[in-house]
Order: structure tokens, then sequence, then C-alpha cells
């Protein structure tokens, strides 16, 4: 009898489980539908927004305005090429100065190749005097040859 009665009790509990479960999703399906229903309303607000602030302009009326920058800002890089450049120089080539400044640089070189000391060259010491003859070796080496030769004739 206990045992009816615990697994009585046990399948109300997973009954109440269950039926507690579904409304907390539940819960949760409303709260994400109130979420979506302020995004769409906050949504709405930002387009009518938009439009009244964009609705006196045209994309016409923008690029001209964006052309008009534009023409205004290459007028005042000119101004400002005009005032920085140099009175009197206007007459320099850029091809020119790089060709000169390049001369000068080789020239540069040049004159420290030919300042650089060549490598120093070491020699051996050679005497200045003629050697002494071994002739007393000659002389025996002449002596033993020609008592050679004196045996063999014999």
């Amino acid at each position: 009898m206990a045992l009816k009665r615990k697994k009585t009790y046990e399948t109300n509990i997973e009954k109440i489980n269950g039926a507690r479960m579904t409304i907390e999703t539940q819960m949760m399906a409303i709260e994400n539908a109130n979420v979506n229903l302020e995004t769409m309303g906050a949504m709405r607000a930002g387009a009518e927004a938009m439009k009244n602030i964009h609705g006196t302009m045209d994309i016409n009326k923008v690029d001209a305005t964006m052309d008009d920058i534009r023409d205004q800002m290459d007028f005042a890089t000119e101004i400002s090429d005009a005032i920085s450049r140099p009175i009197g120089i206007d007459d320099l080539d850029e091809d020119e100065l790089l060709n000169e400044l390049e001369e000068l640089e080789q020239e540069e070189l040049d004159a420290k190749m030919l300042d650089t000391p060549g490598p120093a060259l070491v020699t051996p010491n050679v005497p200045t005097h003629e050697p002494e003859r071994a002739t007393r070796v000659e002389n025996d080496e002449e002596e033993e040859l020609e008592a050679l030769k004196a045996s063999m004739a014999m």
C-alpha cells in the first residue's frame, strides 16, 4: 500500500513538474513577444524620425553639395600651393634637379673611391747580395764522378 501511494506521489510530482515547465516556457515566449513588440515600435519610431530628417533631402541635392565641397577643397589646395611656392623659383624643373643631385652624389662617390688607399702588398724580403756557392760540395762530387768513371773504364 505504501509503495502504491509512493508511486502515485511520484507520478503527481512528474505531472506538476511538466506543467511547471510548460508554464515557464509560455512565460518566456510571452516575454519574447513583448520584447519583439517593443523593438518593432522603436524601429517604427526610428523610421519616422529618419523620414522627417530626410524629408527635405534629395539625392541630387546631396550630390550637388558634395560636388561643391570637392570644388572648394580643390580651390583651397591650389591657393595653398600657390602661397607655399617660393618666389622666383618657378622655372626649376624637378627632373633637372634630380639629375643634378645624382651627378653630385656620383662625384662624391668618385672622390671617396680615389681617396681610398689600395690594399697593402706584403712582399717577402729579397736578399740584396748574391748567395755563396758551396764550392767544396761541388768539388767533392766532381771527384767522386771522376773516380767512378775511372773505375768503369778499367
